[in-house]
């Protein structure tokens, strides 16, 4: 179910959802899985609301990107698509889908946000984002 995406969670919620050893906050930290941190976040993983969203789920949104054969068509192309990624803002970090239900990768080409393009292999992002 996941640890509640709000600052108003306890650590009994944490305990819940990681099943620590003991139930302290330390030992939370000690045997959380690092993947289920909320991906939006970035910092010390020290306190209490670190653990915000902890094994949820973020929603799929939809994004208008430009899409391409090639990293030049992508940037300048006339050629727009909907695409779907968890994230709470477009980024070309995590994998994006054809579907509004987040269960169909999107299809292998270049994306382009307008500002940068990144190839996406159909279930990974390669190369480095370059501008456009």
């Amino acid at each position: 179910m996941g640890v509640p995406n709000t600052s108003t969670f306890s650590l009994q919620d944490v305990v819940n959802e990681v099943n620590p050893t003991t139930d302290d906050l330390v030992d939370c930290f000690a045997d959380a899985v690092a993947s289920k941190f909320d991906s939006t976040y970035s910092g010390s993983k020290n306190q209490l609301l670190n653990f915000r969203n902890y094994g949820g789920t973020l929603p799929v949104n939809g994004y208008i990107i430009r899409a391409g054969s090639t990293s030049s068509l992508a940037c300048s192309g006339a050629s727009f698509l909907n695409i779907y990624q968890r994230s709470t803002f477009f980024n070309f970090d995590d994998p994006i889908y054809s579907n509004a239900a987040g269960t169909t990768n999107a299809t292998s080409q270049w994306y382009s946000n307008s500002l940068l393009t990144r190839f996406w292999n159909g279930s990974a992002w390669t190369s480095t984002a370059t501008s456009c």
